[in-house]
């Protein structure tokens, strides 16, 4: 409009400014740069279509952030994936330096779209992949038979019916040569898993309805520490089995058991998710029908194209100059091995308040929460380290996109990896929490490298007690909806282990933002571990408040909760001390009256 109307006049500054939005949106733009609309290249529009398809949205911009859309790490590997399966070359680290449609499809290379997997017949006996090796080591190696067994527990509600929920495991069993693999390692140089030709699934059925709901919670704790005791024998096929624990005439409480050697996470979701479309199938008097999923042998002839001098020049340059370890349990009574003990665990579900300020934080300023909830834990270690460099361990997908299929692959593919961060006082939040982003991209690249080479160049016994807690972020797809078909729903889902570590802490994002920690409690009792969460609860709050304040800001409100706990733990001390010898004197004035 080149005279200015009266209509537009006489309408209110805040109609004017969104007519002049209008306007703006609406207007010829073939010089100036592009709006934030539809995609117009054949690059732009794959990854648009793919961003749309992964973040679940009805339509995305080529100009709309990628943070701001909801992505993260793990949305990043499969978009990766798909692209490369669309023909398009990108990585991880190019969503989170240039976090935009138009931004990614300038960088995306063209090149043939990666093709399906050869349908050769996998191959009945293979070596073990990165994390198989260490723990099947420890397994094999003097650590009770807990250590790695998975314990899945949910309650199943509504009708079911027992036979068909049987037939449906051991159809996907059946299909699945992931779920028939044995080990073999004695009297070898290099241990190997093998695929049994046939196994058969394990279902125990136990009958508690004539238990009430205290009764049922103890038997339940006493159920699964029976079961853990009974471990596996890892040179028997299948490594899983399952027990439905009938607690009412409508609920059943599920308890699948497996060992970790076969099944990480992410392959628990994929093989839930088979056998409830086989569930549904069955009931329905349909024929059930598993996917042709990849399996580990695809994943180790991936892991033989790898340039292992690259990975091994970029773990040497993460972990040099490491001068000291960081831990903060107690000392490990079970020399190396995993004991296997009954965890602790300590629940704190951050407040609505908080966990919206810091979704939006994240979105604002293009970080995923896991960052940031790194960066909370570095901090919390640095203090009660009293240190400014520390290492945690940090559990990585090991998916690689680069390898067609990998997020429908069954195995074991994830692997604990250190994170080494600077936390010098006068580091600046939001840039150091975009440097640890950039790093945390970075080792994915790298993410499939055992802990034992990683840490090899650091010297006798220094490797394996670089740190002792670890760090593991829950968010990959959940392929498993709360609704298993005809009326049968899935509620109380949890998952019991043991990864080895006196601490390991568990992100379980969502509407809820929980944070569990599971702990050995002769090392670090609970009242510490949840003093550990309170103060990183208080961390987080303080990044959303002041991104542009310097390390010491946190580090202070850090060191001032650790205090404050130490003290109540040396008032505690002193109480239980007084009553103590008050008891003593008791008992002597007693004695001596008598």
């Amino acid at each position: 409009m080149s005279e200015p109307d009266a209509r537009v006049a006489r309408l209110s500054a805040a109609k004017r400014e969104l007519l002049a939005r209008w306007m703006a949106e609406d207007a010829p733009d073939d010089d100036g740069p592009a709006r934030s609309d539809g995609p117009r290249t054949e690059a732009e529009r794959t990854v648009a279509a793919v961003w749309q398809e992964v973040l679940e949205l009805d339509r995305v911009g080529i100009d709309d952030d990628y943070f701001a859309l909801g992505g993260d790490s793990v949305h990043a590997i499969v978009i990766v994936a798909k692209l490369e399966l669309a023909g398009w070359r990108i990585t991880a680290q190019d969503l989170f330096d240039l976090p935009t449609v138009r931004a990614v499809a300038q960088r995306a290379t063209r090149e043939a779209p990666a093709s399906a997997r050869p349908r050769t017949p996998a191959p009945d006996a293979y070596p073990l992949g990165p994390m198989q090796e260490g723990m099947l080591y420890h397994s094999a190696g003097g650590s009770g038979p807990g250590a790695y067994l998975v314990q899945v527990c949910c309650l199943l509600t509504g009708p079911l019916d027992p036979a068909a929920f049987r037939a449906a495991w051991q159809t996907v069993v059946a299909a699945s040569p992931a779920l028939r693999v044995f080990f073999d390692w004695h009297e070898r140089t290099h241990p190997r898993q093998v695929v049994a030709p046939e196994a058969e699934m394990v279902v125990d059925h136990l009958d508690w309805r004539d238990r009430d709901e205290a009764d049922r919670a103890t038997a339940l704790t006493a159920f699964l520490d029976r079961d853990r005791a009974r471990g596996f024998d890892l040179g028997s096929a299948p490594l899983l089995r399952l027990t439905l624990l009938r607690e009412s005439d409508t609920a059943h409480r599920c308890v699948w058991t497996h060992h970790h050697l076969i099944l990480d996470g992410w392959s628990q979701q994929l093989v839930l998710a088979d056998v409830l479309d086989c569930y549904r199938a069955l009931t329905a008097g349909e024929r059930p029908r598993v996917p042709d999923r990849p399996a580990m042998p695809d994943y180790l002839d991936w892991l033989r194209t790898r340039d292992h001098a690259a990975d091994e020049r970029f773990w040497a340059g993460q972990l040099t100059g490491v001068t000291a370890a960081t831990r903060i349990a107690g000392p490990d009574r079970a020399n190396g091995h995993v004991a296997a003990v009954r965890r602790g665990d300590v629940t704190l579900t951050v407040p609505r308040a908080l966990a919206a300020g810091l979704d939006a934080f994240c979105r604002r300023n293009g970080l995923t929460v896991s960052t940031v909830l790194h960066g909370g834990w570095a901090l919390l270690l640095a203090e009660l380290c009293a240190s400014t460099d520390v290492v945690f361990g940090v559990t990585v997908s090991g998916r690689p996109p680069g390898l067609p299929g990998a997020t429908e692959l069954v195995g074991l593919l994830i692997n604990t990896v250190p994170l080494r961060v600077d936390c010098a006082p006068d580091g600046v939040v939001l840039p150091w929490l975009h440097e640890l982003q950039h790093r945390l991209a970075g080792m994915r690249e790298h993410g499939h490298v055992p802990l034992g080479r990683i840490t090899r160049g650091l010297g006798p016994g220094r490797g394996p007690g670089l740190f002792d807690t670890i760090v593991v972020i829950e968010n990959f797809p959940t392929a498993v909806g709360r609704n298993a078909g005809d009326g049968l729903r899935i509620e109380e889902v949890r998952t019991v282990v043991d990864e080895g570590y006196p601490l390991v802490l568990e992100i379980v994002p969502g509407e809820e933002l929980r944070l569990l920690a599971r702990h050995d409690p002769a090392r670090l009792p609970a009242s510490r571990v949840r003093a550990m969460l309170d103060a990183l609860t208080a961390c987080l709050a303080a990044f959303v408040a002041d991104p542009a304040q310097p390390l010491s800001g946190p580090r202070t409100l850090l060191a001032r909760r650790n205090e404050q706990h130490l003290e109540q733990e040396r008032r505690a001390d002193r109480d239980a001390a007084g009553r103590d010898v008050r008891a003593a004197r008791r008992r002597k004035t007693d004695e001596e009256r008598a």
